[in-house]
């Protein structure tokens, strides 16, 4: 558990630095309960991707729940504009799961470092 929101805070500390002025990156929590880890909305387009980030190279169907909850996801795109993508950052191989990128998190903090 504390190894995951290690991960978390390290992930959306790294996005934040890297993200351009035009981007927002933060951690959305719901009145009703559940969150997402990150989301990062594009200012200049008016539109979000949506994240969960799990320290864990397993994919497990519970993962994924807030990301596909249609509820969680209407509330997010009436403040955040449409959905552009909805993905996991995780230990393992990347994939596609109902319509949801898996992307391994080392790859992905790679990237976006080298993007800055």
């Amino acid at each position: 558990d504390v190894k995951g929101r290690m991960l978390e805070d390290i992930v959306l500390l790294e996005v934040c630095k890297a993200a351009p002025s035009a981007m927002e990156a933060f951690k959305f929590k719901f009145d009703a309960g559940g969150e997402f880890d990150m989301v990062i909305y594009d200012k200049t387009n008016q539109n979000c991707r949506i994240y969960e980030i799990k320290h864990s190279a397993e994919i497990v169907p519970q993962q994924i729940r807030h990301l596909i909850d249609e509820k969680k996801c209407e509330q997010t795109k009436h403040r955040y504009g449409p959905i552009t993508g909805k993905y996991v950052l995780y230990r393992g191989k990347e994939q596609v799961v109902q319509d949801v990128q898996y992307r391994n998190v080392e790859t992905y903090l790679r990237e976006i470092k080298d993007k800055k």
